[in-house]
């Protein structure tokens, strides 16, 4: 202690308590959590108010319809803001900026920008799913009571996945994106696709839209592959991806929608490259029937499809290319499936159609299809997997028109090749059965 007598140059003791030091740090730190709190309450507080029912409120469809069209506005007040910060930018830079937002401000767009985060390539699969089980109720009461567009068709398949999003599946089921335009848009894994080793995306194909049938039918086809192929590596999720409108049986001989689908396919295969946790997960894309057009357009862009090691072809009715080799994933990495009864993979080429005809083109030998040549065949150099012969069409097996073009991910109606799949998906594709190319 200071001493009057001795002057301000007498020597001082030492700081009597050798943990000032640590106890300054740890006020230091306290008082700044409180700081971060009293923000974080404040930019809360006012938005939490306006949220807040007033007591006997009932929330009821209306309310939710008008919750739905301020969502809209706001989406589309923040497209503007974000576009130069991550709209217009690749999966990847999408995914640094989100990497560097703290835990709060990740929240804040979650919440504020569900249908915006919520279908954004390069944001984190986990993410992803909370935004769109967030928006998804708001999507649903914007279609109530509306008939225009196919609305009631598109509240159906959103009903459908609402539904399946609360049975708790194994794996898990993951929304990774919604929407109404077009025929409605729908992405769905099952598995987190961020975490898995092994990653698939099934594109749909003909007649193929957001509609009753589409939660039961196209995505149990994948929940089956993801279930088929975590025999053979547990590390596995499966995708399916309706982000493009597939043809109906007006429009199924353009290849418009194929063309329009590619980039998005692209654009989302290259955001699953770049928020999977693995340095090198397996990548599979599957193409079924005319979504084998879309697989195929998309590789056959420079560079490929990102990310994709292996590709599967399941009744194609050609892919565009004329080789194997033009969707740049490399020799023995293409892999197609045709049963014999499906006759959607026997669709003749436009010259074969105004000559010879279908049996005309079978007679003389024609690898040609309507996008081009016959995957299955030896010329365009694929590795056939055995799918054997399906069922029988129309009344002759009681499954429907074409139950053979269908039921490739059956193990019911096309045991081999929904196991071959499987192994493929799992990484074990050395181990499939094959048959003989036509």
């Amino acid at each position: 202690m200071y001493d009057p007598a001795l002057g301000s140059n007498a020597p001082q003791p030492g700081i009597l308590n050798p943990h000032r030091a640590k106890a300054q740090d740890v006020a230091d730190r306290i008082a700044h959590a409180l700081s971060e709190a009293r923000e974080i309450d404040e930019r809360y507080s006012s938005a939490l108010r306006d949220l807040k029912a007033a007591p006997g409120l009932t929330v009821d469809r209306k309310t939710w319809a008008n919750v739905a069209g301020d969502v809209t506005a706001v989406g589309s007040a923040a497209r503007e803001y974000l576009a130069d910060q991550v709209l217009d930018k690749s999966p990847a830079e999408r995914k640094e900026w989100w990497d560097h937002l703290s835990k709060e401000e990740r929240q804040e767009y979650i919440t504020s920008f569900p249908d915006v985060i919520g279908y954004l390539d390069g944001i984190p699969a986990a993410a992803r799913d909370e935004a769109n089980r967030a928006n998804l109720p708001l999507v649903i009461a914007s279609l109530e009571g509306q008939t225009a567009d196919g609305a009631q068709d598109k509240l159906a398949g959103l009903k459908g996945i609402q539904t399946k999003l609360s049975e708790n599946s194994v794996p898990p089921m993951y929304l990774l994106g919604i929407g109404t335009e077009g025929k409605g848009r729908a992405i769905v894994s099952y598995g987190n696709p961020d975490t898995a080793r092994n990653v698939s995306s099934y594109v749909p194909g003909l007649g193929t839209a957001l509609d009753a049938d589409f939660a039961d039918d196209t995505v149990g086809r994948a929940m089956q592959t993801a279930r088929d192929a975590r025999q053979y590596d547990p590390s596995t999720a499966s995708i399916v991806w309706l982000g493009y409108d597939a043809p109906g049986f007006t429009d199924v001989t353009s290849t418009t929608d194929a063309n329009n689908g590619a980039p998005a396919y692209s654009s989302f295969m290259d955001g699953i490259q770049a928020t999977n946790e693995h340095e090198n997960p397996h990548v599979t894309a599957i193409g079924h029937s005319y979504g084998s057009l879309t697989v195929g357009t998309a590789a056959r862009q420079d560079g490929g499809i990102p990310g994709v090691d292996d590709i599967i072809l399941l009744g194609s009715p050609g892919t565009g290319a004329d080789n194997a080799s033009e969707l740049n994933v490399g020799k023995g990495h293409v892999f197609a499936a045709s049963a014999d009864n499906d006759p959607v993979s026997r669709l003749p080429s436009m010259k074969d159609l105004v000559g010879p005809g279908i049996l005309g083109a079978a007679v003389m030998g024609s690898n040609d299809l309507w996008f081009g040549t016959d995957p299955t065949s030896k010329e365009f150099g694929a590795t056939r997997m055995e799918s054997g012969d399906g069922p029988l069409p129309l009344w002759l097996s009681g499954q429907g028109p074409t139950p053979a073009h269908s039921g490739y991910f059956d193990e019911d109606r096309n045991p081999s090749a929904a196991d071959n799949i499987a192994r493929i998906v799992g990484g074990r594709s050395d181990s499939i059965t094959t048959e003989a190319p036509r």
